[in-house]
């Protein structure tokens, strides 16, 4: 017991294990749904899974948990958006590439800044400017091959979903600091779990049907990592400097691209994506360079 404890307060073991979760959690959800005709119902089933991962890491944390009527409207509001945004994701999730969306929901931290300067007179830092663009360059870099952009519906959906995630984590940005974090993080993905169980209006028969299929494994696997992932991520920023973590953490999509393509092959413009996870890499390190 003491012994988990002193590593969940170290920033390093937390930054590697967000990491290797962060990877873990792209690649195996790819597999669990690249089949799936029912991508709703997917959703709640990584959802649910997920909320009930964080459960262990319950006891390793002080409880509390806060009655403030503001801060539980906010959590509401801000799960909506969760909601809205893991349903998206798990459409783009199965029709792009793993490797593809991985570099595309960094587009969340452009947003992030723009919110920032907008809603909360955040100053215009050029270096955040300059990061921001960077990132933004990358991706259409991405798209852009032989004089033309290929762009498919699927690239619009992640930015909305990248527009959404950034919404949620604007509003919530303090919440999490008056619960217990693996409690807070269980009930961000139980929450919408139920969201979407009511949006989707389908059955208790239906989840188990699409559980119970021979992406069970993986199901099961995404799931696990899901909500430990979250935890660890942000206990990395709490344990850490944000300029010093966002960096490594963002490790991933370089991670997340070399995998790819030799677990799902996707070598097509390998070199062009591993340029790109670079360019986007620096990027994040100048938006928060001068926190």
């Amino acid at each position: 017991m003491e012994v988990i404890k002193i590593m969940l307060n170290s920033w390093q073991f937390n930054t590697v294990v967000a990491v290797v979760f962060s990877v873990l959690h792209i690649q195996f959800y790819k597999l669990a749904v690249r089949n799936t005709q029912r991508e709703g119902v997917a959703t709640i089933i990584l959802e649910f899974i997920g909320g009930l991962s964080a459960i262990v890491l319950i006891p390793f944390f002080v409880f509390k948990f806060s009655v403030d009527l503001k801060i539980i409207i906010l959590f509401i509001f801000a799960n909506v958006f969760y909601t809205l945004n893991d349903r998206i994701k798990t459409i783009v999730r199965k029709n792009l590439e793993v490797s593809v969306f991985s570099l595309l929901g960094q587009l969340s931290q452009v947003f992030l800044i723009v919110y920032g300067i907008i809603l909360f007179n955040n100053p215009i830092v050029a270096t955040k400017l300059i990061g921001g663009a960077l990132i933004i360059l990358g991706n259409v870099a991405l798209f852009y091959h032989r004089r033309k952009f290929f762009i498919n519906k699927y690239v619009f959906l992640s930015m909305l979903a990248s527009l959404l995630l950034a919404t949620a984590l604007i509003i919530d940005v303090d919440i999490s600091k008056q619960f217990n974090l693996p409690f807070y993080v269980m009930l961000t993905l139980l929450i919408p779990a139920t969201f979407n169980y009511t949006l989707e209006k389908c059955s208790i028969k239906d989840i188990i049907v699409e559980f119970n299929t021979y992406q069970k494994k993986y199901y099961i696997i995404t799931g696990f990592v899901f909500g430990p992932m979250i935890i660890f991520t942000i206990r990395a920023f709490q344990l850490g400097q944000i300029a010093f973590i966002a960096p490594l953490l963002a490790t991933s999509v370089l991670l997340n691209v070399l995998v790819a393509s030799i677990f799902y092959k996707e070598r097509t413009h390998i070199f062009k994506k591993i340029i790109v996870a670079i360019i986007i890499v620096i990027g994040i390190y100048l938006t928060v360079a001068t926190i």
